[in-house]
């Protein structure tokens, strides 16, 4: 066969497709459900990738830091350091989309930003417990200062980072300028939340569950906490959304459900000891909340260490980190009330760290604050 009889083939096709779409109404609900199974038979399979260009400068263990680097830098300004959340998910989060970038949010105030990538752990790091996180976390913010010759940065963590970035910076208050934390659970006995109340089953379901591995956490069993917390609506409601998309030609609707499910779906591995350190010290025991109530490495944890500037945010449609619970960091620092800044946004968990509204206002607002720092 040669190329015309290719296009007359498409060309018959083609009228086929009209004829068979005016003559049998089926076949239009028929070409509907096809789109509708592939659309779910691609996300058995997600993929992560990030929004804006990037480079690793420094590996060690299961951190990748990222640098993005800013065509609007301004090398007056402090480089930012994000932490996005560990529970299963991808580290891409902070830089989701084009549209939905906390990366590009920091960019527009001319900031030099970094990401801590945290990598899916492999059998080789499934001791890493929490003193070697916040280890990594401190390797990266001497990379920042060495390379940028700045000696304080402004830290930001995304949920699970949120706390994260605040041990770090009650232990290193000294490398920190201010700290900002968004939808992080600091005292989780503040207001109820089903996350919590799982967390106190005995510490032997969670031993298993890591066990299941050979020691390390299956981010598939934090995702189906998450969905559980929600079943109705990840079980039933957005597969109708789906199909009502698919029934009205929504396309722009079908690409965001697409991009959004292949970031849900798509999970890691967390080092089981780093798992069970947060499991006890965080949601079993409240310990953020005690002064020096744990140590790591030698080091006592007390959140009063911290006296620099503090941005805390949460979302006030978040059954995960209900707002009093992260609010409640501005009781336990010793940073003075009037450098104490709380933004309270109208979206949910995941809508208060990367929705479209969130990044627009909120995180603008962080921008303003932070202007202002010394």
């Amino acid at each position: 066969m040669n190329l015309s009889d290719f296009k007359k083939m498409d060309e018959y096709m083609e009228l086929t497709h009209d004829y068979l779409l005016k003559v049998n109404p089926f076949y239009g609900e028929f070409l509907k459900a096809l789109k509708y199974f592939d659309v779910l038979d691609n996300l058995r399979h997600p993929t992560a990738e990030w929004s804006t260009p990037n480079n690793v400068i420094y590996e060690h263990q299961t951190l990748a830091l990222r640098h993005f680097p800013n065509k609007r830098l301004n090398d007056a300004k402090r480089p930012v350091l994000i932490l996005p959340p560990q529970a299963g998910h991808h580290s891409n989060l902070s830089d989701y989309s084009a549209a939905q970038s906390l990366v590009r949010v920091f960019h527009r105030y001319g900031y030099d930003v970094y990401i801590t990538h945290w990598k899916s752990a492999t059998q080789e790091f499934k001791n890493l417990g929490m003193n070697d996180y916040i280890r990594l976390t401190d390797e990266a913010v001497d990379q920042i200062r060495e390379r940028t010759g700045v000696y304080k940065i402004h830290i930001v963590g995304q949920c699970q980072g949120g706390w994260q970035s605040a041990v770090y910076t009650c232990l290193h208050q000294d490398k920190i300028a201010t700290l900002v934390t968004a939808a992080a659970p600091i005292d989780v006995f503040a207001a109820p939340s089903e996350i919590v109340d799982n967390a106190q089953l005995p510490m032997e379901f969670f031993e298993f569950l890591v066990s299941r591995n050979n020691g390390l956490m299956n981010g598939k069993f934090m995702l189906w906490g998450f969905k559980n917390m929600q079943a109705e609506e990840h079980y039933v409601r957005k597969y109708f959304r789906l199909w009502e998309m698919i029934q009205n030609g929504d396309e722009d609707a079908i690409r965001r459900f697409r991009h959004f499910e292949n970031w849900y779906e798509y999970t890691q591995f967390l080092p089981g000891r780093f798992y069970l350190d947060i499991i006890k010290n965080i949601f079993k025991e409240n310990n953020l909340t005690k002064h020096g109530a744990f140590s790591l490495d030698g080091m006592p944890v007390d959140m009063a260490n911290i006296t620099c500037p503090v941005i805390i945010m949460a979302g006030k449609k978040d059954h995960i980190t209900p707002p009093a619970q992260a609010f409640a960091l501005k009781d336990l620092v010793s940073t003075p009330p009037e450098d104490v800044v709380e933004i309270l946004t109208d979206g949910g968990h995941i809508g208060t760290l990367m929705g479209t509204e969130a990044l627009r206002e909120d995180w603008t607002a962080v921008n303003e604050v932070l202007k202002l720092a010394i």
